[in-house]
């Protein structure tokens, strides 16, 4: 009898188990994870749905400020972040399935500051770059030979460097070609007040990935990662990317920088992000 009891407990545990949702958390980042009309979507969003739906895996998704995304993330055991940059910092923290949809990323100055001149980026050590201090672009401008205190000024508060940049107190900032017209909206500039001086070269950057709980069994996380990798090689997340950005034409480009333009400059389609 207590055979039979405790198979019973252990069929119904594993049941529940594969009936219980994944749920993956992230915060408004548009255009990669936003929300619009009480609904959840964004180009990863749309990628991470398709990637459960294929592995035939239960995926939910909350949309909550950074911090507590992250917070809610690691205590698990049935959790995940997406769209989470893979720092050495995290690296142990999660299991990975990736990379999702990244932007290319630059460095920019304002149009306006034609006193800056960005030859190539090891020149880019000469001027003031400002981010903030919860950017995972910090490991990025380290490499780049940024030091705070003597080229890098460092702001409290997710896009908190752009007010600094507009009034011309730091020359520079980072971001990616496909988020950098949001960021820009918070020291309010439009795009066209900006250009692209330099191009980061990839492997100075971690991509975003979907960040999952080491609880997660093995076995979801080679399913996602599969499909995920059907999703890129099928053309669905190059279809999914266009629906909310696309690139635009440098007004007129010199032959020196246009191709640093058609890599650093996109704009969000105007009905996808309200």
């Amino acid at each position: 009898m207590l055979t039979r009891t405790l198979l019973f407990f252990i069929i119904s545990f594993d049941l529940f188990a594969s009936e219980r949702a994944l749920v993956i958390y992230t915060e408004e980042f548009p255009p990669y994870n936003f929300s619009v009309n009480n609904e959840i979507t964004g180009i990863n969003i749309l990628l991470v749905k398709a990637a459960c739906e294929e592995a035939q895996i239960k995926c939910v998704f909350q949309i909550l400020p950074w911090n507590r995304a992250m917070r809610m993330a690691l205590e698990g055991p049935n959790t995940a972040l997406v769209s989470t940059a893979r720092t050495a910092e995290r690296e142990d923290l999660f299991q990975w399935v990736g990379p999702f949809i990244s932007g290319q990323n630059c460095i920019y100055k304002l149009a306006s500051r034609t006193d800056i001149d960005i030859p190539n980026i090891d020149a880019a050590k000469n001027y003031i770059m400002g981010a903030s201090t919860d950017s995972a672009y910090k490991e990025t401008l380290a490499s780049l030979g940024f030091k705070e205190g003597k080229n890098l000024n460092l702001y409290q508060g997710k896009y908190s460097q752009l007010r600094p940049f507009a009034a011309q107190r730091v020359d520079l900032i980072i971001g990616s070609a496909t988020s950098i017209q949001l960021q820009l909206s918070h020291g309010e500039l439009e795009l066209e007040e900006i250009i692209p001086v330099a191009k980061i070269d990839s492997n100075l950057h971690h991509r975003n990935y979907l960040a999952l709980h080491p609880a997660i069994d093995k076995d979801v996380i080679d399913k996602l990662q599969s499909s995920l990798e059907r999703l890129i090689t099928s053309g669905t997340a190059g279809k999914f990317e266009l629906e909310f950005v696309k690139p635009i034409a440098a007004g007129s480009p010199t032959n020196e920088n246009s191709a640093l333009w058609n890599s650093c400059m996109k704009e969000r389609q105007p009905l996808s992000i309200q």
